[in-house]
């Protein structure tokens, strides 16, 4: 089986576990634990977006609406915590002995220059 094939079946398997999530939240709209599982198995499976979408259009619900904007607000905290989780961590300082050997180099090379300019002729 290749990779492509392997990768079809991985995205047919997480969106029919999701779609089989959303349904039972539609179903049971509400049970917070459902919800929840919802947004859990987003966060597993990268599909935040797919799921603040499906949320997204049933705001305007009015019966559906409060409960879905709740849970929008929860994804965009969860999505954030995300962010934060995986930030990139602060640069550290360049090493003493590189900085030094940098200097020494534009120093050689400024000496070479100034003796090609103005050295003996």
């Amino acid at each position: 089986m290749s990779d492509e094939a392997t990768d079809d079946a991985i995205d047919e398997t997480t969106d029919a576990a999701l779609e089989v999530l959303w349904q039972r939240a539609l179903a049971a709209w509400e049970d917070d634990k459902i919800h929840v599982a919802v947004l859990e198995y987003a966060l597993r499976a990268q599909a935040l977006p797919e799921v603040a979408g499906r949320y997204r259009s049933l705001v305007s619900d009015p019966e559906r609406g409060a409960r879905a904007q709740k849970r929008l607000d929860a994804l965009v905290a969860a999505a954030t915590a995300t962010l934060f989780a995986t930030k990139t961590p602060k640069p550290e300082k360049v090493p003493l002995p590189i900085t030094l050997s940098a200097f020494g180099v534009c120093a050689v090379l400024l000496g070479w220059l100034a003796w090609a300019l103005w050295g003996p002729r």
